[in-house]
């Protein structure tokens, strides 16, 4: 065989190689770019190689189990502690705080109550001031039990770095930040916190 019959051989082999790799990374290409759209339009962010299916049943899983705690701690229907569930879990993971913290807080402020008022004008399962709050927490509709409740944690989480721990940041909730109700502040936090107690006794059993 020639040398020139090597080379065009040679060449032959590569350009093949070339057209091989190109199909082999598109197809890569393509199937991790599907796995990331499922990754971000799922309520939770999820491995490429694990199907949305799973996260969405681990999700319901967690909701279910949290909502018997809801229900057996609070005392509430089961309609209202599936629904409070969700949104609670989902208030916590967003800012990083203990979901029983955030019951405690919801039973403490409204008692699973959805269209509550108070007489400074505070709405809403997590009693949050619309004049006050709806701007720093993006949304114009605070009636919405489920931003209300994200919009609660979203405060909590905002005092909460500005004191630098969770119990002044719930006295702060309460009263505000400077006031000066050491009393009343106290008071909302042993209250916050034996409702916080009644739920998270029940994840050990």
């Amino acid at each position: 065989m020639s040398r020139a019959t090597d080379r065009d051989l040679f060449r032959g082999l590569k350009w093949q190689f070339q057209v091989l790799a190109a199909v082999l990374f598109g197809a890569a290409t393509v199937s991790f770019a599907l796995g990331e759209v499922v990754a971000n339009n799922d309520r939770h962010a999820v491995a490429f190689a694990i199907p949305a299916l799973e996260a969405h049943d681990h999700w319901h899983a967690e909701v279910s189990e949290f909502s018997g705690q809801v229900r057996e701690a609070f005392g509430v229907r089961d309609q209202v502690a599936d629904r409070f569930s969700g949104w609670i879990l989902e208030a916590a993971e967003r800012q990083d705080f203990d979901p029983y913290l955030i019951a405690g807080l919801i039973a403490t402020e409204s008692s699973f109550r959805v269209n509550v008022r108070s007489h400074v004008g505070a709405i809403g399962p997590a009693q949050v001031r619309p004049n006050y709050w709806a701007r720093f927490c993006g949304t114009s509709d605070l009636q919405d039990p489920e931003q209300n409740i994200y919009c609660g944690a979203q405060v909590l989480a905002h005092y909460r770095e500005r004191c630098g721990d969770e119990v002044c940041a719930l006295k702060a909730y309460n009263v505000g930040l400077h006031a000066k109700r050491p009393s009343a502040a106290q008071r909302y936090v042993t209250k916050v916190d034996r409702h916080r107690a009644a739920i998270s006794s029940l994840a050990a059993l």
